[in-house]
């Protein structure tokens, strides 16, 4: 989240995915007791070190920050996730090939729709889960959840009700 802002669309859509009872975990906000900070004021302490030419502190806060997110995606059931096409987001793409590795159902918001879809990520996944916003996404996800549309894929690694 270097080169935008991340927080919009995550906090237009968790009210909707709440009340379906999803669970989000959401980098700006992170669940651990022990927490890393990469809010706004973090990522300029950040870009601050790296202007300083400080790398060793840099290093050693990002590789934090990124241990931590990767965690919330081994955590998560399913990936949520948007892209800015012409917008580099590198913590995003590590997010979404690890995801993939795990076969993770992933849901893709694509500023553009497929249509600016990056051309690699059709190799990475289904392109019928990319869609046109985080907003399209939670209308299908409200559709799972009312039963009007089924599960149609084998990534889903579901626990009985029982389990859960």
């Amino acid at each position: 989240m270097q080169y935008a802002d991340g927080s919009s669309w995550r906090e237009g859509i968790t009210p909707a995915l709440k009340k379906m009872g999803i669970t989000v975990f959401d980098p700006y906000k992170k669940p651990f007791i022990k927490d890393v900070q990469e809010a706004e004021h973090a990522k300029e302490e950040l870009l601050k070190a790296q202007k300083a030419k400080n790398f060793e502190f840099l290093q050693s806060k990002m590789k934090e920050i990124r241990a931590f997110d990767l965690n919330l995606v081994d955590r998560s059931d399913f990936i949520i996730a948007h892209i800015e096409p012409k917008v580099a987001s590198w913590g995003s793409a590590e997010e979404l090939v690890t995801a993939v590795r795990m076969k993770k159902p992933i849901f893709l918001s694509i500023a553009g729709g497929k249509d600016s879809c990056p051309l690699w990520i059709f190799g990475m996944m289904p392109h019928k889960y990319i869609y046109s916003s985080p907003q399209e996404i939670v209308g299908v996800l409200q559709d799972i959840d009312s039963g009007e549309k089924e599960i149609d894929s084998d990534r889903w690694r579901l626990l009985r009700k029982e389990y859960r």
